[in-house]
């Protein structure tokens, strides 16, 4: 009974994890990575992403530290490459500029890079899944944490399933003004997440002048 963890805590969990991943704020990546492609062809990417999501972070949950170990890279590192790229995605969707990594090759998909990684399953939220594996105690815990992945992943497919649709309702200039402003917030999220690393990497920066 103590070996398990709290149901407020799995909720609490599933809850920072989905907010991490923000699928619905990612919904103008998504729709500008994958432009020039049929909604059929979306549909089915966006299922595939939040497929590729769901191993992602689960592949994090169980060996994420163990990973990130054996090629000697630490989680302040992984943040700060991860997020370079999603700045260079951010900056495109401001200037209403093609994807740097957006691609109509049906044999250069974006499912896994960078839709998946490192837009919704981006350094925090692989961090995040191997902070909770770094509470567990027990088999149940990481059951239970591989059940929180699995319904964000889903989640994540839903949304982007119905993004065409959404793109429709909006209209090209609707579409156009949001992909702007998430344009805009996805490079201030990048940022601060690359000034935070760079403080935990070289607390000296941080510390001057104080």
């Amino acid at each position: 009974m103590d070996t398990a963890i709290a149901a407020p805590t799995l909720i609490t969990s599933a809850v920072a994890l989905f907010t991490i991943c923000n699928p619905i704020g990612t919904l103008p990546v998504f729709l500008q990575v994958t432009d020039g492609r049929t909604p059929a062809q979306q549909r089915r990417i966006g299922l595939l992403v939040g497929l590729a999501v769901i191993v992602i972070l689960a592949v994090s949950l169980l060996a994420g530290t163990w990973v990130l170990q054996i090629f000697g890279i630490d989680i302040t590192t992984f943040k700060i490459a991860g997020n370079l790229l999603v700045a260079a995605i951010g900056w495109a969707m401001l200037l209403a500029r093609p994807s740097p990594v957006a691609t109509n090759d049906p044999a250069g998909s974006p499912v896994v890079v960078p839709l998946a990684i490192p837009v919704i399953a981006g350094p925090g939220a692989i961090a995040l899944a191997i902070t909770f594996a770094h509470s567990y105690t027990s088999v149940i815990d990481y059951v239970a944490g591989l059940g929180i992945v699995i319904v964000v992943g889903l989640i994540c497919s839903a949304v982007l399933y119905f993004g065409p649709f959404v793109a429709k309702l909006l209209g090209p200039a609707g579409m156009n003004v949001l992909t702007r402003i998430f344009g805009l917030l996805l490079l201030a999220i990048a940022v601060q997440s690359i000034v935070t690393s760079l403080g935990e990497a070289l607390p000296g920066l941080t510390s001057t002048g104080s």
